[in-house]
C-alpha cells in the first residue's frame, strides 16, 4: 500500500502550476469574448487558453489523489479534464451564445485560481 502525499510530501510546486495555469488560461477565454468573432486572434487564444486550462485540470487531477499509487494519480489527472471537457461540451453545444458560455467558464475558473493562489493554508485534505 502506498504512503499517502503528506507523508511523502506533494510537491507544492504542481498546486502552483495548476492555479497559475487555471488563472492564465480563465483569462486567456474572457479576453478572447472581447475580441472579434471568428478572427483568427480569436481562434488562437481560444486553444491556447483551452491547453492551460487542461494543465490546471490535470494538476489538480494529481492533486486529488493523496497517495503514492501512480496509476491511480495518472488515472484520476486524466479523468477530470475528461469529465469537466465533456459536461463543457454538452453545456456550450446547447448555449444560445457559445462565446458567452467560454467567457463565464474561463471567469470561473480564473477567479477559483485566483483564490486559490493568494491563500496559503496548511490544512490537510482528504485523502482517496
Amino acid at each position: 500500500m502506498g504512503r499517502h502525499a503528506e507523508a511523502s510530501g506533494t510537491p507544492l510546486d504542481l498546486r502552483r502550476t495548476a492555479q497559475l495555469t487555471g488563472l492564465t488560461g480563465g483569462v486567456a477565454w474572457v479576453v478572447a469574448f472581447f475580441l472579434p468573432d471568428g478572427g483568427r486572434l480569436q481562434g488562437s487564444v481560444l486553444w491556447v487558453g483551452a491547453v492551460l486550462l487542461t494543465v490546471a485540470l490535470f494538476d489538480l487531477g494529481l492533486l486529488l489523489v493523496r497517495s503514492d499509487v501512480l496509476a491511480l494519480r495518472v488515472f484520476v489527472a486524466l479523468a477530470l479534464p475528461t469529465l469537466v471537457w465533456g459536461v463543457f461540451g454538452l453545456v456550450h453545444g446547447s448555449a444560445a451564445d457559445p462565446g458567452l458560455v467560454d467567457a463565464v467558464f474561463g471567469a470561473i475558473v480564473g477567479l477559483v485560481s485566483a483564490v486559490r493562489l493568494g491563500q496559503h493554508d496548511g490544512v490537510p485534505r482528504a485523502t482517496l
